[in-house]
């Protein structure tokens, strides 16, 4: 099965923290395009992920062009085309840049979309790569969300990340007819911290992940958040691409700080990659997944300076 997307980076400031450095990434079977990224680095306002930094929000890459993309025509020859680039802030601190690469491909069904706070009727379309939904994207543009509806609404509401299935029958989806007709099934809405937040202000903007089963963003979801006592994560909802049901709530679900991916990203603070499985990627407890799935992304959600939840993607 194809996915939607088929390249994650992480990049980190470097020791000087003036330029970006590759800290992590799924590449796939793409060899040669990883090895060339290993050499790269950006400055502020240079590439994709510099170009996040700068604008500290998510940018979208519909086309990749060698004036505005450095790795065009290494991308090129292994048929990536775009691309959208995710920093992430603990208040002012940039922590790293999440960039998500995807394929030129007619049969692609899914969607990666940055909404904002349009000053006057809620969360508005800034950006987003649809593949060939042209029409999924064409409604989105028409479509604002308030606070707490909808997807984005929810997540914007709650400064939590937010999941949703059965968007084809979801009253709490307000584009449900049209994810029917797309295919789309599952959605993960995920607020994202300006570096020019203060406590009295919200999120810079949301960005929502919206997956069919044909060509999924992820096959698993998960969302985990540190317990009261900041002792450990709990389980707070997870949704598999083709059982597109949310899980229930387990207060028994848990993660140790420094516990695999999951709690890597905890302990650091950062978002952690791992195409291997096999290893220590996985706790011991959730060892079927090594036999499920191949990849991991973990990604934090702050809210000012404060780490509200980790989301996992599984591929």
């Amino acid at each position: 099965m194809q996915t939607f997307i088929r390249v994650v980076e992480v990049w980190t400031p470097d020791e000087t923290g003036q330029q970006l450095e590759l800290n992590g990434g799924m590449y796939g079977d793409l060899d040669d395009f990883a090895e060339y990224s290993m050499r790269e680095k950006f400055e502020i306002g240079e590439g994709l992920p510099g170009r996040a930094w700068k604008q500290a929000k998510p940018v979208v890459q519909k086309a990749f062009k060698p004036t505005i993309f450095n790795r065009t025509e290494a991308a090129h020859k292994v048929g990536l085309t775009s691309g959208i680039a995710i920093p992430i802030f603990a208040a002012e601190q940039l922590k790293a840049v999440v960039v998500f690469l995807c394929g030129d491909n007619e049969k692609l069904a899914g969607a990666i979309e940055v909404w904002c706070n349009d000053g006057l009727s809620g969360l508005a379309l800034v950006d987003g790569y649809y593949g060939d939904l042209e029409r999924f994207e064409w409604l989105s543009k028409q479509i604002r969300f308030p606070r707490g509806r909808g997807l984005p609404g929810m997540a914007w509401e709650a400064n939590q990340a937010t999941i949703l299935g059965n968007l084809n029958a979801s009253n709490s989806f307000l584009r449900s007819r049209a994810a029917d007709d797309a295919g789309i099934t599952t959605g993960i809405a995920i607020p994202i911290n300006s570096n020019e937040v203060t406590e009295d202000d919200d999120i810079g903007s949301v960005v929502t992940f919206l997956s069919s089963k044909s060509t999924p963003i992820a096959k698993r979801f998960e969302v985990w958040a540190p317990d009261e006592a900041g002792e450990k994560l709990q389980f707070k909802a997870g949704i598999v691409q083709d059982c597109p049901d949310l899980e229930d709530y387990d207060p028994n679900y848990s993660i140790e700080m420094g516990d695999g991916v999951i709690g890597q990203s905890w302990q650091t603070g950062l978002p952690v990659t791992s195409s291997d499985l096999t290893n220590n990627a996985i706790p011991e407890r959730h060892s079927e997944y090594k036999e499920e799935f191949k990849s991991l992304l973990a990604i934090p959600v702050y809210f000012q300076n404060n780490l509200k939840s980790i989301v996992a993607f599984y591929n």
